[in-house]
């Protein structure tokens, strides 16, 4: 009996599967099918590059790093609990020869360097690598060959960094601790740490770094004491996270998220579709009730059909997927992760295709499909054979179908949620993206229709049709305004905001930006200022703060959602001080300190922050400022105001904290340079090599770089947007194909021609695509307006000229590709009406 039901589905299937809609909805499944297991085997790709290089390249058991160097109680202790130390130091700097200038990573070792790996380098740039046993002798430095063919330097020459000169012996290739640098593409050098001690550079600007050979045991011990004794410290071990995992944890996260966009459209197309499908369907159940088989027979032959459907997509989806897997890989490796290959990792990304993940990501596809198809099978129970003798359509409940989609989508919001605040933005603008395509294309197909009513021609008619037909026709609306909405997003609003930015920070804080520098070098800037006539626009002291404790449990502890603002707090951030509420801040809660207050451990912090970590006013923050913790009481809340520079910070303090905190101050600033004045920045340079500048010019080539990088990526998923957007419309054409035939033919019967009925249609879909294209311009313009004015406190301009040329793409497609969808409805005919 088994063997009877499996080849009766089997035939059904075989019979179905040749069906117009049977094809589509195979094209549905296949493309989120391809999605899933293409997004689940790129990231265990990654994790498990990352694991492998934190096994070849960490260069130690464990690496401990912090801003200070170890006490020598703390390093005596340390010491005790591992095998061997070996320390390198590092800081950020410019160097200068000849008038040309090159930002870099300076690394001081010793003679114990390395402690685990080789070290490779080369006598001549273009010269085989030879490994060396140590780094570089006092006197020498050895610059990789990026770097040295940026300063135009040559083996044997002199390089100058703060009065010292050092000798260019070799050319740095590889560093067997490299993977602490994470993924910067920063210019290295390599000196000996005599040498660095000659700069006189700050203690709290030099990142020390604790190579440690340990055992497991060793770890573990090493781990407890660093969180008692060291919270402020990084530490990373072969047996733990990767620096960059949960980076891309959170990319992945993000990803998964947007692709409840995939999954809402996939819901809609396949709802169209049930319902097409639903009297056949619902006949053949008929038919075999009526021979004496058991509803429940009836359900598992549909069950069986769709099975059979799904397994026949494996094939061609696990080989699409495979191919996009390694695409996306080569993609990765040539911008994500170009700085690993140029840092010379010995480790490379490679395509390695995971079975039983595949295996898994099948089975939690065939889980939402099945999700998705449980309204067409309790309307299916529904059916009787009654149904044979009089012929009535049982429709699919419509609460049953948005309860299975929502169900869907929470489930698959809940998996990839790892951030409130990230979680509600993105799904709240994609809510309010699909609200308002649904009001505009209620509002405008109602209003029209109503208030054409008392005219005559064919738009009205259209009109009216369309309206009589809402629910296709929102959904169709619906499926290409999300699609163009996503698409202007990514094409048209983030480059305004790159350009609105620039513009509006060069009108503030002119075109060149120190983001660090110390009370010398602050003093020497002021003085070069002034010998050239540069005004300096911005200056804003401040000192770094490590965030340690929240409410007196580690923050390690009491923080485990990942978020950006959390990823920051793990390294020292800017602390500043002000007696007043800054120029460009206001205050969004609280109430900010008097300046004759004689408590001085209150903060202020960033709205945005306190949200994304989930602060509340009153919360204590513990901070370990110049070695020494501090706890303060959050008083007040502040977030940017536009019009007064773009220099702010997310922690402030009162004035009055000065005198009970010992630590170096800092200072940021901004300048207006003429073009021509630019070149005399190496002397500055030349003098204070840890002087720390940026020009505007330079934090545009960053932000377009990061904004092409980001515009592929969401373009590519556009296009995965597009194409079920695409299959929306053919499932909707699909669905009313028999009613518009009848329409047609109607048309035909009162004497009217073919082409009338083609310039119905034309005007339908003319409007259709006018509707999408106003709904997911608005909402472009809405997002916009909401990004502007909540981040940067300023007005939202389009590019009117963009705006035009989207609507004319839209209605130009939208139009072409309905009217040939719609070829067979308008194949009606008088003797077709008649013969019904």
């Amino acid at each position: 009996m088994r063997v009877e039901k499996l080849q009766l589905a089997w035939h059904c299937y075989q019979q179905q599967k040749q069906h117009s809609k049977a094809r589509v909805l195979r094209w549905v499944q296949g493309i989120l099918l391809l999605f899933i297991v293409t997004l689940s085997q790129t990231s265990a790709n990654i994790q498990a590059y990352l694991g492998l290089n934190l096994a070849n390249l960490l260069g130690a058991d464990l690496v401990l790093s912090q801003p200070r160097a170890l006490t020598a109680s703390q390093y005596t202790e340390l010491s005790a609990m591992a095998e061997q130390i070996v320390l390198t130091e590092s800081l950020t700097t410019t160097l200068t020869h000849n008038g040309q200038w090159q930002r870099a990573t300076l690394k001081a070792v010793a003679e114990d360097y390395p402690l685990q790996g080789e070290l490779q380098s080369a006598a001549y740039a273009g010269e085989p690598d030879s490994a060396s046993s140590q780094g570089p002798a006092v006197g020498e430095i050895w610059l990789d060959s990026r770097l040295l063919a940026g300063l135009g330097l040559q083996i044997g020459e002199q390089l100058h960094i703060g009065g010292q000169q050092l000798t260019v012996a070799r050319v740095l290739l590889h560093e067997p601790d490299r993977l602490m640098e994470g993924h910067n593409v920063e210019m290295r050098a390599l000196l000996h740490r005599a040498d660095l001690q000659q700069f006189s550079a700050a203690d709290d600007i030099i990142q020390h770094r604790y190579l440690v050979s340990a055992n497991a045991q060793q770890i573990a011990t090493i781990l407890q004491w660093q969180k008692n004794q060291l919270p402020a410290a990084q530490l990373h071990h072969k047996h733990g996270a990767h620096p960059l995992a949960l980076f891309w944890q959170r990319t992945e996260n993000f990803i998964g998220l947007a692709s409840v966009l995939l999954f809402f459209m996939a819901a809609i197309a396949m709802q169209q579709l049930s319902r097409a499908q639903l009297q056949q369907q619902q006949l053949f159940s008929a038919v075999c009730l009526s021979l004496g088989a058991t509803k429940q027979t009836v359900l598992l032959i549909a069950v069986l059909n769709w099975l059979f459907g799904f397994l026949s997509l494996l094939p061609p989806v696990l080989a699409l997927s495979a191919l996009c897997h390694w695409l996306l890989l080569q993609w990765l490796k040539l911008h994500a992760f170009a700085g690993q290959e140029l840092a010379g990792s010995v480790t490379a990304l490679t395509w390695q295709p995971d079975i039983v993940l595949a295996v898994t990501a099948v089975v939690a596809g065939a889980t939402i499909f099945f999700v998705f198809n449980l309204p067409l099978w309790l309307a299916l129970w529904q059916c009787s054979v009654r149904q044979l003798i009089q012929p009535q359509q049982q429709r699919i409940s419509s609460a049953i179908v948005l309860g299975c989609a929502l169900l869907v989508l929470a489930a698959v919001a809940l998996y990839y949620s790892d951030n409130a605040l990230l979680s509600a933005m993105l799904l709240g603008a994609m809510a309010i993206s699909i609200v308002l395509l649904l009001a505009l294309s209620w509002l405008v197909l109602s209003l029209g229709e109503k208030l054409s009513q008392p005219f005559s021609g064919l738009l009205p008619f259209a009109l009216y049709m369309m309206k009589q037909r809402l629910l296709s026709k929102t959904t169709q609306v619906l499926g290409i305004g999300l699609a163009a909405f996503l698409l202007l997003f990514t094409l048209m609003l983030l480059k305004d905001l790159g350009d609105s930015m620039t513009a509006h920070q060069r009108a503030h804080d002119g075109n060149l930006l120190v983001s660090q520098a110390s009370a010398t070098q602050m003093a020497a800037l002021e003085l070069w200022a002034a010998q050239h006539a540069i005004a300096i626009r911005q200056h804003k002291p401040f000192m770094y703060a490590q965030l340690t404790h929240v409410n007196g449990g580690l923050l390690s502890d009491v923080m485990q959602k990942p978020s950006d603002s959390l990823a920051t707090f793990s390294r020292p951030v800017r602390l500043h001080w002000s007696a007043a509420i800054p120029g460009n801040n206001r205050l969004v809660s609280g109430q900010w300190w008097q300046s004759s207050a004689d408590n001085w451990q209150q903060l202020s912090v960033e709205q945005e922050v306190m949200t994304d970590l989930g602060l509340q006013l009153g919360d204590k923050l513990g901070l370990v400022i110049a070695g020494h913790y501090v706890e303060f009481s959050i008083t007040a809340t502040h977030a940017y105001k536009s019009g007064a520079g773009a220099i702010t910070f997310w922690l402030q303090m009162p004035p009055a904290a000065l005198a009970h905190i010992s630590a170096p101050h800092y200072a940021m600033a901004s300048l207006e340079l003429q073009p021509q004045q630019f070149a005399l920045l190496g002397q500055l340079w030349q003098q204070h090599p840890t002087l720390r500048m940026v020009s505007l010019q330079e934090l545009t080539q960053r932000f377009d770089s990061s904004l092409a990088m980001v515009t592929q990526l969401i373009s590519a998923f556009a296009g995965l947007i597009t194409l079920l957007a695409s299959i929306v419309i053919v499932s909707s054409v699909q669905a009313v194909e028999a009613q518009e035939q009848k329409k047609n033919s109607i048309i035909l019967s009162f004497g009217l021609s073919k082409r009338t009925c083609l310039q119905l249609n034309s005007i339908e879909w003319l409007v259709t695509g006018a509707v999408a294209a106003a709904s997911a311009i608005v909402a472009t313009w809405l997002a916009g307006l909401l990004i502007y004015q909540s981040q940067f406190a300023l007005p939202y301009q389009p590019d009117f000229g963009w705006l035009l040329a989207t609507v004319t793409i839209i209605l130009s497609l939208v139009t072409a590709l309905g009217i040939l969808l719609s070829q067979r409805s308008l194949s009606g005919s008088v003797r077709q009406l008649l013969a019904e």
